[in-house]
Parts: C-alpha cells; structure tokens; sequence
C-alpha cells in the first residue's frame, strides 16, 4: 500500500509533462491560397499566399521552403523551391507572393511549407491551375507564318514559332458555313500536315483561357496545275510567235519556262510568247511553289511547213571580252534565191544578210535562211544560235613557281599565274581562248596595294623585304578581277663563316663563328645540344667545346628559323687523309698527283720534315721525283705533318708464298710488289686455313702479319683489282 503511495506522485509528474509538451509543440497549418487558377501573362505575375501555424514560435534558426508540387500533385524530391522565409518564426501567420517558375503548365498543383528548426511539413494546399508566361491570341504562328504548299499529294511538317512543352489543339477551320474540326492535340508544338486548307492552333490553358495562333493556309499543287495548256504538239510558220500558258495562274507561284533543256531569261509568268525567230524547240514550265517544285509535260514547237535544205554549223556557246571581235559564218543548201538574215537576241540586224558576220557586242545571234513559198508558209530554216556570253569578272588563280615552297624556308620566290576563269553573265564560268589571253592587263598586289612595274604574268620576289599578302588584278577594259591571296614569307638566311674549314677544334684551341650579313629587325640566338648559349654580341660565337651548335634567327614574319646544326668535333689526326696513300708508286707517266684532305689549309714541302721551300698551298701536289715529301695540315689551331713516300714501280713479277716471322728484319712480312702494295684500287684478301676472312684492305701496306699467328701455318691470298681477280694462292708461315 505505501508502494503504491509513493508512485502516484510520479505518475502524476510524467502526466502533467506530457500535456505541457502536447500543449508547446508548433503545428503548421494548411496553406491558403488567396488565388483561385495562376494565370501569369503580362499582367499578371505575382501570386498571394497566406501560410500559418500555432501553439508556440519556431526556433530563431528556423528557415521556411515554400514548395510547389508537379502537375500531378505529387512533391518530387527535391521538389520544386519557390523561396525561402526566415525573418517569420514568431508570426504565426504571414503572406508571401510567388511567381511561377518557367514551365509551369497544367491543373493539378499544390504548395506545401516546410520548416528546418524544428522540421516540420505543413498539410498540403488545394489543388490549383497554373500556367507560366501565357501566349496572347496571335501572338504566335505556323511555319514561320508562310503559306505551306503540299506538293503532289505529299505531307509536310510544320512547328509553331514558339518551342514550348504544352497542350496545343489543332483545328482545320471550316469553310462555307461549316463547322472548324479538331484534328490533333499534341504536347509538342509541330504537327504533320496531309491536306490543303486553313489551320489554326489553340494553346489550353484550361480556367485561364484559350489562346489562338495566327492562321496557316495550306495549299496543294498537284500534277495537273503544273501542265501547260494545250496539246503537246504545235505548228506554227516559220516567221510567228506562239504563246504557252500554264494550267494555273497563281500570284504566289514562281514560274521559269525552259526550251530545250535550258532556262529562257526574263521567261518568269504564267505565259510565255515565243519570238518569231529561233523559236523552235521544245518548251517545259518549271513551277515553284514554297518547297514544291513540279516540271510540266513538254510540248514541242513546230514548223508547219518542213524545210528540204539544212543550215549548218552548230552554234556555240563563248565568252565574249570587251573590244573584241569575232566572225561567225553559216552555210546551207538552199537554193539560190535564198534569203539570209541575221538576228541578235530575237532581232534583225540591218545590212547583215550575207553568210558571215562580225560580232562585236555579246547577245544571242541566229542566221535565218528563207525560201519564198507562194502557197503557203515559207519555207525557213534557223541556224543554231552563236551566244556570246558578257564576261562580267575574271577568276585568276596563282601560285609559287616552287611547288615546294614553304614559308620562311626560301631567301627568293616568283609567283605566277596558274589560269584565268572568266565569269559570264548567266553565271557561269569560261575558259578563255589563247588570242582572249592576249587581251588581258595584269596587276600584282601586295598587302592589298598595287606593286609598281608589276604588270607581266609573273613576279620575282627576291629579298625578306619582299613578303607580304600578293594577289593579282587581272582586266579588260571594266571588266576585272582578283586572284587568290598568296602570303609569301622570305626569309634572309646568315652567312655563317668560320675560323675553321673543317670544324674540328683543337685542344685549348677555339673556333670562331661570325654572321657577315646581319639585317637590323632580325634576332640571332645560338644554341649548344638545346641549350641556348647566346653571347653578349650575338653576331659571333666563341666555340670552346665539341657539341652540337646551331644558329637561331626570327624576324618579318619568320620565327624561330633553324640552319642547318654545325657539329664541332675534338680534332682528330685520322681525319687528315692522304691518297692515293702515304706510299705512292710512280707509274711510266713520269709523274704523280698526291691528295691531302680533312684540313683547313696545306703546305707541301720536299723532304720528310715540313721545312723549306714550299711546293704547295692547296690540297693536292703533283709530283715528277721519287723521294719523301711532307705536308703541314692545319685544323684550326691544330697543325699536323704528313709524310709521302714516292716511290719506283718494282719489278717483282712473283708473289712470295713464305714468311718467316722471327724477328730478324728478313722477310718478316708478306710483301708483294708495289703494283697491288699501297694501292688504293687493289684489294688484298687473306683467309686462314679454315676460310675465314683474316685482312680485307685496299691500299695493303706489306705489313701482314702484324700479329702472331700461333701455330697456323697456311694462309691463302686473293688480289683483286675492278672485281677481277689477279693473283690468288698460299702463304705458308715458317716459325
């Protein structure tokens, strides 16, 4: 009993607890909308609502979401934000003003309010249309508001000229009193249109309205408007007109007659009448109505009276430059009573009534021959027309004469005409003829001014100062025109010179490079494998160590241009080279040519020292005496003595087959006469007694075997001389 006294207390704490916390705790309250449909056009764009909640405040880092749902009603997540409200949280009620966002369309939606601090979600509102940025009655259109033209039964489609998601109804309006039909409701603005008539588009915007598109008129032309009236056969006299008319005459159509395939100029309506010359043909009428494009049945244009005699050549169609002139002549088999008549573009010319006449004004010409019938009409024949097409501008076109011209990779360059296109007035384009080349003046450009004394076919460009954007003018008379543009980018290479012929630097030694043409505007920059090593005056470059230099040059256009890279080698004795070789056999002429070369500068003494009177200062010396001469080669700082024997040719016919490589100075080595010795011609080839390949050498020096052979005692030998074997054998080594 005193348990139970005691819990009481407690029970009725936990109790009053739980009413206090019911009593506090904040409740959102459904939204109220003070709108019935959101209807936002240009007049109206804020929509009021008035949001609520009681019991108790919210936090002061509460932050209110006003949210809108779908067009179904449902909150997506995230759903739509339509602002925020922090400044609220002891109001218990406020209103807020939203504007839809775009895209808003439909009659199903809702706005909630939802809290942070605590979290919380209101009930959600009444349903409501909405629609954003309402259209206006024709303040839209179909197919750019151009009149749709379905061609030969064909369908189209067309899109309004707005690109909205949305609910449009596609009305055909009725005519006559009849009623307008409902052809299609789609979500997005285009529809396929099959048949001809008015069409209108209504955007429902459900409680909000209606609003209606301009009108589309759509029209049909079929098969049998676009035909020419009449039959397809018809015969007139030779000297008469005739008129074509179209099945349909319609303002808003585009006509172009054609004869024989071809357009006929000014042939632009519903009709067409024929001149009384030249008029025989075949004629179709090309309508062109929107996108539809129809082509009429042919009808053929007749002589009624069929002429027994021909009229020949075949015209031709040319250009035709200003100040021309040129004969045209036709022959025919008619009889000798026959007329001629000349005509120019449908009319006769005065006094021209022979075989040939001179041009000299461009236009359509036709010679008609006519034989008088006194029974009917008379007989007539019309040669084929000559046109001469107006050249209105010329289309030169031009080129390096180097085909593998390259910007800044050449110090000169010529520019020369490739061909001239003349352009005619029909539109066309035209080979000139060789005397039409003849009338032309040329004027070459540069940088958009004319070069003086540039008036040949072509140009020589020869310095850096030369680069720029070349055309060239090409005229006669007014008639003119412009070439292709051509930017030409020269380059002036530097002249390099060296202290050093050879390159080869010797120890301690230097090697000094110098520009000898260096042009103000241009940069020289110097680099050693990569590394830029420019000095203070760039013009020159001390060289102190082997490597890879090259030299660097920009200016006019031209960046970082490249020579050719000079290798700098350690000097190297090897490179002197002596030929035919340092033993020289003297044949019966009496006198031999010595050649020293791998140097920057030779000296040639007799003697074996380089001392005395000098032979020679160039690379070679000829010689009439036997003995020892010497040159002094300079590389550089380098200098370097070589000694020539110049010796007999021997007598030895034989060739030894012992050697006795003991060490006494006899017969130590294998020599052979100095007829394949030392000669650069000869090869020498020795093999072991296995085969194997032991020396291959030109210029053998009687030095074999500069090694020991261990215990081999056979060897063979081939001497060959221009492929041709001339000696072969053994050589059997005695120790």
């Amino acid at each position: 009993m005193k348990k139970i006294a005691k819990s009481i207390p407690l029970l009725l704490g936990v109790f009053l607890f739980c009413i206090t916390t019911s009593v506090s705790a904040q409740e959102l309250l459904k939204p109220d909308l003070k709108f019935d449909e959101a209807c936002n056009d240009a007049a109206t764009v804020n929509f009021l609502i008035e949001f609520g909640y009681r019991t108790t405040t919210f936090n002061a880092d509460n932050v209110f979401t006003i949210e809108m749902s779908d067009a179904d009603g449902v909150f997506q997540d995230p759903a739509t934000n339509l602002g925020t409200v922090s400044t609220e949280n002891s109001s218990f009620t406020f209103s807020r003003s939203i504007t839809l966002p775009e895209g808003t369309f439909g009659n199903g939606y809702k706005i909630r309010l939802v809290s942070t601090s605590p979290a919380m979600i209101s009930p959600e509102s009444d349903v409501f249309e909405a629609y954003y940025d309402m259209f206006t009655d024709s303040s839209f259109g179909i197919n750019n508001d151009d009149d749709l033209v379905l061609c030969n039964g064909s369908s189209e489609e067309v899109q309004l000229t707005i690109d909205r998601t949305g609910e449009y109804l596609w009305y055909k309006l009725g005519t006559g009193g009849a009623s307008d039909t409902l052809i299609a409701t789609t979500q997005e603005p285009k529809l396929t249109i099959t048949e001809t008539g008015t069409y209108q588009v209504f955007i429902d915007y459900g409680a909000c309205g209606f609003a209606k598109s301009r009108i589309l008129t759509v029209i049909g032309l079929g098969v049998s408007d676009s035909q020419i009236s009449g039959p397809s056969t018809v015969e007139i006299c030779g000297d008469a007109t005739h008129t074509f008319e179209a099945n349909v005459n319609d303002a808003s159509y585009e006509y172009q007659w054609f004869k024989d395939g071809e357009a006929i100029a000014g042939a632009t309506s519903a009709s067409y009448t024929t001149p009384n010359v030249g008029q025989f043909g075949k004629y179709t009428l090309q309508i062109t109505a929107g996108s539809c494009v129809t082509t009429s049945n042919e009808v053929e244009l007749k002589q009624e009276t069929t002429a027994s005699f021909t009229v020949s050549p075949a015209g031709t169609t040319q250009i035709y430059l200003p100040g021309e002139t040129k004969e045209i002549c036709i022959s025919h088999d008619a009889a000798s009573s026959a007329t001629i008549q000349w005509y120019k573009d449908g009319f006769p010319l005065a006094a021209r009534t022979q075989l040939c006449m001179n041009v000299t004004e461009p236009g359509e010409y036709i010679a008609r021959v006519t034989e008088v019938n006194a029974s009917g009409c008379d007989v007539i024949v019309d040669s084929e027309p000559y046109r001469f097409i107006e050249a209105t501008s010329f289309n030169p076109t031009i080129r390096t004469d180097n085909v593998d011209y390259q910007d800044c990779a050449f110090s000169n360059e010529k520019l020369v005409i490739v061909g001239v296109e003349a352009v005619g007035a029909d539109g066309n384009n035209y080979n000139l003829s060789a005397d039409q080349v003849t009338l032309l003046n040329y004027q070459w450009n540069k940088d958009s001014s004319t070069v003086t004394g540039a008036t040949n076919e072509e140009l020589d460009l020869n310095s850096y100062l030369d680069s720029g954007l070349y055309t060239l003018t090409v005229n006669v008379s007014t008639v003119s025109g412009t070439s292709n543009e051509l930017d030409i980018k020269l380059i002036e290479f530097p002249e390099v010179v060296s202290t050093s012929v050879s390159n080869s630097l010797c120890p301690g030694g230097d090697i000094r490079y110098t520009i000898n043409n260096v042009i103000a505007g241009y940069t020289y920059l110097w680099f050693k494998d990569g590394v830029d090593v420019t000095q203070a005056n760039p013009n020159e470059l001390v060289v102190t160590e082997v490597g890879e230099y090259v030299l660097q040059v920009s200016g006019f256009s031209c960046v970082d241009i490249q020579l050719d890279p000079i290798s700098v080698t350690l000097f190297d004795d090897s490179s002197i080279i002596i030929t035919p070789s340092e033993k020289v056999v003297m044949d019966a002429s009496g006198s031999v040519t010595i050649t020293a070369s791998g140097g920057d500068s030779y000296e040639w003494f007799q003697g074996e020292d380089a001392v005395g009177t000098t032979l020679s200062t160039t690379e070679q010396l000829t010689v009439s005496s036997l003995g020892f001469y010497s040159v002094l080669v300079k590389v550089g700082n380098c200098s370097l003595a070589k000694k020539v024997e110049v010796v007999e040719q021997d007598d030895l016919v034989l060739v030894p087959n012992v050697v006795t490589p003991n060490g006494d100075g006899k017969n130590d080595t294998w020599k052979i006469s100095n007829r394949y010795a030392f000669q650069p011609s000869v090869t020498i080839i020795i093999y072991n007694s296995e085969g194997k390949e032991l020396i291959n050498s030109t210029d053998y020096k009687n030095d074999w075997p500069i090694e020991d052979v261990n215990n081999q005692r056979v060897f063979y030998y081939k001497i060959i001389r221009d492929d041709k074997t001339l000696k072969a054998g053994t050589i059997s080594v005695l120790h």
